[in-house]
């Protein structure tokens, strides 16, 4: 942003101040809509026009930027009296097949970026589209944003009832019975997975771990300070793993040992469901070494989904 003016300090003559004025105008029309009156209250606070001065100075600015090439509306009762710019010459202008990259790209990055990464991403692609001038090109780049369908507002306030472990008191809708209940969550962590986001914490109802997909909490009724110190109990196991880059490994898994053919692994993860999936998406290259009761899950869910596919 500019700084104020020094009038001691610097001789600005009536050009130099049309110019800084030019300047800040786009910046704050680029920004968001203004009125007459905001536009004044702003360019007298960088002490680049005076008091006394009249709103026809103003009006003449308006219409240097749009004799630059910048379309901007008319401030009328539609608009709330406010100048809006549609379109300048200071625009990006990408193609379909940049943004196809810019997309593929994106998706290498997301798949293992954190949350907190993500929303940076998201503000980061939609100050490039505001810049884009073709709204087809400007809605593809909208389309990659990763948590596009969430309310960003809310992943952060979540972000910040992790980190403080907070307890939450909150609305959800079952996805089983489509009904809505009332739910008293401790919560751990956010996680990005298969482009949904999920809240991992701990029910005080169920005395249990849980997963809660955020597009299911319908409201948060209240947060507190954690109620004491509670013992969330991982689901460890141990498993061999066969053709494994170090760099795949989850958060939550830990290399134990380096052998020629492979690694063993050992995995705590938030419920048993997730370590069943994690454990299944490996296929025939991992081997479950302990405990041996969810080796013997493992092995009974790969029958009754090959009696499945049998059928």
């Amino acid at each position: 942003m500019l700084k104020i003016s020094d009038k001691e300090n610097f001789d600005l003559n009536q050009i130099s101040l049309t110019g800084m004025r030019a300047i800040l105008l786009l910046g704050l029309l680029v920004k968001a809509p203004r009125t007459l009156e905001e536009i004044r209250s702003i360019f007298q606070e960088f002490e680049i026009m005076d008091e006394t001065a009249s709103d026809d100075i103003l009006r003449i600015d308006i219409n240097t930027l749009r004799t630059m090439g910048c379309e901007i509306s008319r401030a009328d009762i539609k608009t709330g009296f406010r100048y809006t710019l549609t379109k300048h010459p200071f625009q990006l202008n990408l193609t379909s097949e940049e943004v196809n990259v810019l997309k593929k790209v994106y998706k290498r990055v997301k798949d293992s970026a954190n949350i907190k990464m993500l929303i940076q991403y998201d503000e980061l692609f939609k100050k490039i589209a505001n810049f884009v001038s073709d709204e087809t090109i400007k809605e593809e780049i909208y389309g990659i944003l990763a948590l596009k369908n969430y309310h960003v507002d809310l992943v952060n306030e979540l972000l910040q009832d992790c980190k403080e472990n907070n307890v939450l008191k909150l609305v959800y809708k079952n996805p089983d019975t489509k009904e809505e209940s009332e739910k008293e969550i401790y919560a751990l962590r956010l996680v990005y997975q298969n482009d949904k986001v999920y809240l991992y914490g701990y029910d005080y109802n169920k005395q249990e771990s849980v997963v809660l997909n955020v597009k299911r909490i319908k409201s948060i009724l209240s947060r507190i300070l954690n109620k004491g110190d509670i013992e969330v109990k991982s689901v460890c196991v141990k498993f061999f793993l066969k053709n494994f880059g170090i760099t795949e490994a989850d958060e939550c898994e830990t290399i134990m040992e380096k052998r020629e053919d492979g690694f063993i692994i050992e995995g705590k993860y938030h419920t048993e469901f997730i370590a069943i999936q994690r454990i299944l998406s490996f296929g025939a290259n991992c081997t479950v070494l302990e405990p041996s009761d969810f080796r013997d899950k493992i092995i009974q869910k790969l029958k009754d989904m090959r009696k499945i596919y049998n059928d």
